[in-house]
C-alpha cells in the first residue's frame, strides 16, 4: 500500500514539473491570443490602406494559399500585436485632466506609448493559427530581453495598484478603433481608480500604465468592447490649490 501511495506521488510529481516546463513565464515570456476579422469591415480601415492593399496584390504569387485566404486578418493580426506588447513590455503614458462643471473644465485625457515597439529587439513567434466564427485567432509569442526582465521586475516588486478598464469604439476604425478603446479603457481605469481614492477631484493625473494580462477584446453592437487590467504608476497629481 505504501509503495503504491509513494508511486503515486512520484507520478504527479512528475506531472506537475513537466506541466510547470511548459507553461511560459509572464517575466521571462508574453503569450497572448490575438483575433482579427476574416474580412474588413466596410470602413476607414480600407480607405486608409488602399495604397498598400494594391501593393500586396502584386506580390499574391508569392504568398502560400493560407496567407491568400486569410491575408486582411493575417496583416491586422500583424498590426495589433505589436501595439498590445507595446503596453505589455513598456506601457503607455498618461495625462489626465477630469471633467469638472462647477470650474468649466473639459475633460482632457492624452494616451500615448512609453517606447515603440521594436521588432529588432523583440521577436514576435505567432502560432496555431485557428479560423473560428469569422475570426482568425492566433498565439503571439514575445521573449523578454534581460533589461526588459528587471523592469519586469520592478513593476512587480514595488507596490502598484491594480486597476482594471472598460472601453469602445466603432469597428468601422478598424485598427485605429481598436487603439481608441485601449486608450477609452486606460482612461476609465485611471479615473475610477483616483475618484474612490481622492476626496477632491483633482487638476490633473500623468503617470504610466503597464498592461497585465491578456487583453480581452470583442465585438458587441457595431463596437470594439476592450476590458484591460494594468499596473498603475502615478506620477504626479496636480490638486487646484495650486492654482
Amino acid at each position: 500500500m505504501e509503495i503504491k501511495k509513494l508511486l503515486f506521488f512520484c507520478v504527479l510529481f512528475l506531472f506537475s514539473v513537466n506541466a510547470f516546463c511548459q507553461a511560459p513565464l509572464q517575466n521571462e515570456q508574453i503569450r497572448i491570443q490575438v483575433w482579427a476579422e476574416l474580412d474588413s469591415f466596410p470602413g476607414k480601415f480600407e480607405d486608409e490602406n488602399s495604397v498598400q492593399e494594391q501593393k500586396s496584390q502584386s506580390k499574391q504569387e508569392e504568398k502560400s494559399d493560407f496567407e491568400k485566404l486569410y491575408g486582411f486578418a493575417i496583416e491586422r493580426t500583424k498590426q495589433v500585436a505589436p501595439f498590445l506588447m507595446e503596453g505589455l513590455l513598456y506601457g503607455w503614458n498618461f495625462d489626465y485632466t477630469p471633467y469638472d462643471k462647477k470650474r468649466g473644465v473639459q475633460e482632457y485625457w492624452e494616451f500615448s506609448e512609453v517606447r515603440k515597439f521594436d521588432s529588432s529587439i523583440n521577436r514576435l513567434e505567432y502560432h496555431n493559427p485557428l479560423p473560428k466564427d469569422g475570426k482568425l485567432l492566433s498565439w503571439v509569442y514575445c521573449n523578454r530581453t534581460s533589461a526588459q526582465q528587471l523592469e519586469y521586475k520592478r513593476w512587480t516588486s514595488i507596490i502598484h495598484p491594480k486597476v482594471k478598464g472598460s472601453g469602445s469604439a466603432s469597428v468601422q476604425d478598424g485598427f485605429e478603433g481598436i487603439k481608441q478603446a485601449c486608450s477609452n479603457a486606460a482612461k476609465n481605469a485611471v479615473r475610477e481608480y483616483w475618484r474612490t481614492m481622492e476626496k477632491n477631484k483633482p487638476k490633473e493625473i500623468s503617470g504610466t500604465l503597464l498592461l497585465i494580462r491578456d487583453p480581452r477584446i470583442f465585438i458587441k453592437n457595431g463596437r470594439y468592447e476592450v476590458d484591460l487590467d494594468f499596473f498603475l504608476e502615478t506620477d504626479r497629481i496636480v490638486p487646484y490649490t495650486y492654482y
